[in-house]
């Protein structure tokens, strides 16, 4: 028997969107569908337009579920599918085809190496605690930073090359540079971008053994070896200087003082000693905000600050503070945004005599 009259519960009314959480939880498949078609060279193989069948053929694969898998790309916008047949999108073309000099397929891919962000262990980890020492991974073989900074290579490659280029090239005084030191230079593609501003700028790339290893590779794939000194050295008990009597202009810091974070003051000041009168020390470093929850640059990090149980962020307005207490005249300071995330951008003159 129907009752009129009576009063229904309440039902649930919302004023917000949980497209967030919902894309927070698709993206382990996103992930999963990238990853693969970047295992398979799909990319490489969809320069051009292709039918589902031909490409199952190529991979020896199932030809529904290629067809699916295919279809699940187009769905993230990294194909178009037209009349049946399947082609890379601007994105795919740029930065996932192999033969791309702006190919950054294993800088992604580096996201999910259970090396450096274990997912498996993230439950224990939040429980426990960090690993002991003994658990934890052996990153002291100089051969993996050498391949850390061929992979790191992509950052550069995908567009922040230009970013920092843009910076260094509108310092004043740029086009009168004569040397620059790229301190923990990595795969050196900062340096390059930053030389092709200028005709006659020479630059001191420093970093390990290994990992010059890397950048020479680079330098000599760009043709600019010549315009290239390599300085095998440690930047935190080493000498910065590859001439004691012939100073920097500039020195550049690309993502790399974290290293250095709890010696910072006598790496600024090493720094400071190592520049002409009027030089500049520029740094392109994480800067977090909101009580270190903002950006989310640094969201690739929470997880190996869970395994070893030390933070390296920097608080912005950290390296500019102590630049000005290490010796420098002045410091200005911008946030950029990046690919990856927002940056922080710290340009710091030495005193003129």
């Amino acid at each position: 028997m129907f009752k009129r009259g009576f009063s229904m519960k309440p039902l649930p009314v919302v004023d917000i969107s949980y497209r967030p959480l919902h894309e927070i939880a698709m993206g382990p498949l996103k992930a999963a569908l990238l990853n693969l078609a970047i295992d398979l060279n799909i990319f490489d193989k969809l320069t051009q337009p292709v039918v589902s069948e031909d490409v199952a053929a190529n991979l020896n694969t199932d030809i529904g579920n290629t067809e699916r898998f295919l279809n699940a790309l187009a769905t993230l916008d990294l194909l178009e599918k037209k009349n049946g047949h399947y082609q890379n999108r601007p994105l795919a073309d740029t930065f996932l085809v192999s033969t791309a000099s702006s190919y950054i397929a294993p800088l992604l891919k580096q996201i999910g190496d259970e090396r450096l962000n274990p997912l498996a262990q993230l439950s224990q980890l939040v429980k426990n605690g960090p690993l002991e020492i003994e658990d934890q991974p052996d990153f002291s073989d100089p051969s993996i930073w050498a391949k850390e900074a061929q992979i790191a290579a992509g950052w550069a490659l995908g567009g922040v090359g230009q970013l920092v280029a843009d910076v260094l090239s509108g310092l004043p005084g740029f086009s009168r540079f004569e040397k620059m030191l790229d301190l923990g230079c990595g795969h050196g593609m900062f340096s390059l971008y930053a030389l092709d501003r200028h005709p006659s700028l020479i630059s001191v790339l420093l970093d390990r053994p290994e990992v010059l290893q890397t950048a020479k590779m680079y330098c000599d794939a760009y043709e600019a070896s010549e315009r290239i000194k390599f300085l095998p050295a440690d930047y935190m008990t080493d000498s910065i200087c590859d001439d004691p009597d012939n100073g920097y202009d500039l020195v550049y810091a690309g993502a790399t003082l974290n290293f250095a974070i709890h010696r910072l003051d006598d790496l600024i000041s090493k720094i400071h000693d190592a520049l002409k009168p009027g030089g500049y020390f520029v740094s392109f470093q994480d800067g977090m905000t909101h009580e270190c929850t903002r950006p989310d640059t640094m969201m690739g990090a929470v997880i190996p600050a869970m395994v070893s149980g030390a933070d390296y962020f920097f608080p912005q307005g950290m390296i500019a503070e102590r630049a000005v207490l290490c010796g420098f005249q002045s410091v200005r300071s911008k946030t950029v945004s990046t690919p990856a995330g927002e940056m922080d951008i710290d340009i710091a003159q030495k005193a003129k005599e």
